[in-house]
């Protein structure tokens, strides 16, 4: 037999399931907790609290309509069939308001609990009216009246936490107390169940009280006690006004104590309860008995960690609205990074575009090729007598001659007759003319395919630009997404050490990003630049972190409105770097043709960088700086060293007809690793001294930055350590020996004995114009930079 075919699908069969699964749930929930507080009586023997229950969800949902029969069970339990039936009909007289009179729509809490609470009171009155009553039952039926009023309001409150189907991250006070409300009251509907003659309510009201107070801490620990004792107090008769205050005060003390753990929430509480008995009334009479108190703490301790975490996001203390923050953290971080990869993406498509249109145009192809012959034909063959024998009867042989004419004209200057293709020179009697046309044409072609080659190289430049692009912005998308967390405990730290030292903050935030990077950010007032962050705060946060911590490059940021300021600490790095210059202009020029910098970027990164325009003066300026302004921008930014470095070559082809290059040496010290990369493109060589008599040398052989479209560049990586000395020159200083040649400086720097970078850089620079005769024949350019050992 075959088998009856579904009408829906697995998955949205599955889903069906799992939300009707959860709606039972829930409705089971709710008749619990309707049958409990129908049970629950107050003031020896008044059960209005499973109306004002039922009120609020009927107010809320028709469907609600089970909670009517469920209450009236419970009610039923406590003051049998007969007693209950006032509270039966007002239960289906207010079932009937809100499902077929009133429009739920326009009925606010405020209206529906009042008419909840005026329908009993009408009942009930009608009710006293069949039988002898005092005055007092008319009070009793009022005061019954208003507690089914305050019901639905509370209820109210309960009720988005219960029914609605997105999850809750935090709840307000408001909604925490009463929450704690009704499950007060709905222990009450338990009476006075005992096992082993111990209270399973006051257990129960017990082990609530350690629960909120170990998640929310003082004052929910305390709010919520104060309402358990409360309704305790009210729901039993003869139980004391003073249960209240020993509930409060024990779940004060529980949340104070929560920091300690599970065992010190539970002490917490037993010694609140233990300290007001004995001040209250010795040892005499315990008012919540020890045993009672030992039973909800091990029921406490009993209960799953996944439960406990799972409330902790109701109660409103730190670590949930951390939580909260962090989930929106990570969806902002994950749209962040999605959008990122959707840029770099369209970038490197856009790039792979160009690079398909960028095909090489080759000037005579065959097409070109039979359109000039063509035109030199028409020009000169035209009106010819001789047409019909070169172009008719000996098409190819003439058609071949002209090619070859084609290919001497490309590879020579001048073409004399008797230079030319044998046909042209025997049969043709115009051949100057036919020369001189095809010698046009060919330039022509020539000019015309030089600019499309211009075009398609400067296509090609900006695909590889793109692609350039598309990288960082990946990387940058990488780095986003890497995990970061706030340590609120060590900003807590930094608060009270700042406090103690006299210092006041405004706002702290200490983050930790991937790979253990601490970065600690302190907005407070300004100093108008007084450097109070150096010389006040950092002391202070390095102390209380157990690291030097460094103000971070760049991050010192005074708002000139008055509002403040704000700045980074960072862990120092391992090393520290310095740079000195010395330099001289040649002679009659006013700008020189070496541009220099160094600089902290990031990731714990030192620049230094020396270009060398071509030439000397203005024009030599203009190039080398574009290259160094380029390289600190892109370096800065966070671009890749290989990336920034295509890029600057490209943007120089790019920049204008007339030939711009320039060399570029730059040394890349990872201050923390303790490693130099030095990028040779055509600089000139660079020496680290490492002691009196250890040079070590880094050539370069490159052509320089801005000729080539493919780029090529020496890359050299060595290990520094605490002392040696980096030292870069332009080649103005290396070429003023002639008889030694380039070899003098590595000589020098192996006898000059100073360890001070300026020092160094000045005696370079004065034994440089010493061997030129005290001349400045070119531009000269020393950088030294000394590495130190961070204390």
């Amino acid at each position: 037999m075959a088998e009856k075919p579904t009408v829906l699908p697995v998955h949205l069969s599955r889903e069906k399931k799992s939300i009707l699964t959860s709606l039972n749930k829930k409705l089971i929930l709710l008749n619990m907790m309707a049958f409990l507080l129908g049970r629950a009586g107050i003031l020896q023997g008044l059960t209005p609290f499973g109306i004002g229950f039922f009120a609020a969800f009927s107010h809320k949902d028709r469907k609600y309509a089970s909670l009517g029969i469920t209450t009236l069970l419970g009610v039923m339990t406590i003051k049998g069939v007969y007693e209950s039936i006032p509270y039966g009909i007002t239960l289906g007289i207010i079932y009937l308001l809100f499902h077929y009179v009133l429009d739920l729509r326009k009925v606010k809490t405020l209206k529906a609990a009042f008419i909840s609470g005026f329908v009993y009171l009408t009942v009930g009155t009608i009710a006293l009216s069949f039988q002898n009553f005092y005055l007092y039952d008319v009070m009793m039926v009022s005061f019954e009246a208003l507690v089914i009023f305050v019901t639905v309001y509370i209820s109210s409150y309960a009720l988005p936490i219960i029914t609605e189907s997105r999850s809750r991250k935090i709840l307000s006070t408001e909604e925490i107390i009463c929450v704690a409300i009704l499950m007060a009251i709905g222990l009450t509907g338990i009476q006075e169940v005992s096992i082993l003659d111990l209270s399973l309510k006051n257990s129960i009201a017990i082990l609530l009280t350690i629960l909120f107070a170990y998640n929310g801490g003082t004052a929910v620990g305390a709010s919520v006690g104060v309402t358990l004792g409360l309704i305790t107090s009210m729901s039993i008769a003869g139980t004391p006004p003073v249960i209240i205050g020993i509930f409060g005060f024990s779940g004060l003390l529980a949340g104070i104590f929560k920091d300690t753990g599970k065992l010190g929430t539970g002490l917490g509480f037993l010694m609140g309860n233990a300290i007001l008995t004995f001040y209250i009334n010795g040892y005499y009479e315990v008012f919540i008995q020890f045993r009672e108190v030992f039973l909800a703490f091990a029921l406490f301790l009993l209960l799953p960690a996944a439960w406990i975490e799972q409330l902790e996001k109701f109660t409103n203390n730190p670590k949930s609205i951390i939580y909260a923050d962090q989930s929106h953290s990570e969806r902002m971080k994950k749209q962040t990074y999605e959008k990122l990869m959707e840029f770099s993406s369209a970038f490197h498509e856009l790039a792979a575009t160009f690079e398909k249109v960028s095909d090489k145009y080759e000037i005579f192809e065959r097409d070109d090729l039979t359109n000039l012959i063509q035109e030199v034909a028409n020009h000169t063959c035209y009106k010819c007598g001789m047409k019909r024998s070169c172009w008719e009867k000996n098409f190819n042989t003439t058609y071949q001659s002209m090619a070859d004419l084609l290919v001497l004209i490309e590879t020579r200057d001048n073409i004399e007759v008797e230079a030319l293709p044998e046909e042209i020179r025997k049969r043709c009697i115009h051949s100057e003319q036919v020369v001189e046309k095809m010698t046009h044409l060919y330039q022509l072609s020539y000019l015309d395919m030089t600019w499309k080659q211009q075009f398609i190289e400067n296509r090609h430049l900006v695909g590889e630009q793109f692609h350039g692009v598309s990288e960082v912005i990946r990387q940058m998308a990488k780095d986003l997404s890497g995990e970061t967390t706030f340590d609120i405990d060590l900003e807590n730290d930094l608060y009270v050490a700042l406090d103690k030292a006299g210092l006041s903050v405004k706002n702290i935030m200490v983050t930790n990003h991937q790979g253990g990077n601490l970065e600690i950010t302190i907005e407070k007032n300004p100093c108008y630049h007084r450097e109070s962050c150096t010389n006040n705060f950092i002391p202070v946060i390095s102390e209380a972190v157990g690291s030097k911590l460094v103000k971070k490059p760049g991050t010192c940021s005074y708002q000139r409105d008055g509002e403040g300021c704000s700045f980074t600490l960072v862990k120092a790095n391992q090393y520290t770097a310095v740079t000195k210059v010395a330099k001289m202009t040649k002679s009659g020029n006013l700008l020189s043709g070496d541009t220099y910098t160094f600089m902290d970027i990031k990731d714990n990164q030192y620049l230094t960088a020396i270009s060398d325009g071509m030439g000397t003066g203005d024009k030599a300026h203009r190039q080398s700086s574009a290259t160094i302004t380029m390289l600190e921008k892109m370096m800065e930014t966070g671009f890749d060293r290989e990336v920034a470095i295509k890029t600057i070559n490209s943007m120089l082809m790019l920049k204008s007809s007339e030939e711009i290059f320039s060399t570029l040496d730059m040394a890349l010290i990872d201050l923390c690793k303790g490693k130099a990369d030095f990028v040779k493109i055509g600089g000139a060589q660079s020496f680290i001294k490492r002691n009196q008599t250890t040079i070590e040398t880094i050539h370069s052989s490159t052509l320089p930055i801005g000729i080539l479209k493919d780029i090529q560049y020496n890359e050299n990586v060595q290990n520094i350590e605490d002392g040696d000395l980096i030292i870069m020159v332009s080649d103005g200083i290396l070429e003023v020996n002639k008889e030694e040649g380039e070899q003098w400086l590595e000589e020098f720097l192996a006898s000059v004995e100073t360890r001070n970078p300026q020092d160094l850089a000045d005696r370079i620079l004065e034994k440089a114009l010493h061997l030129n005769n005290n001349k400045v024949k070119d531009d000269m350019t020393v950088l030294v930079t000394k590495i130190f050992k961070a204390a």
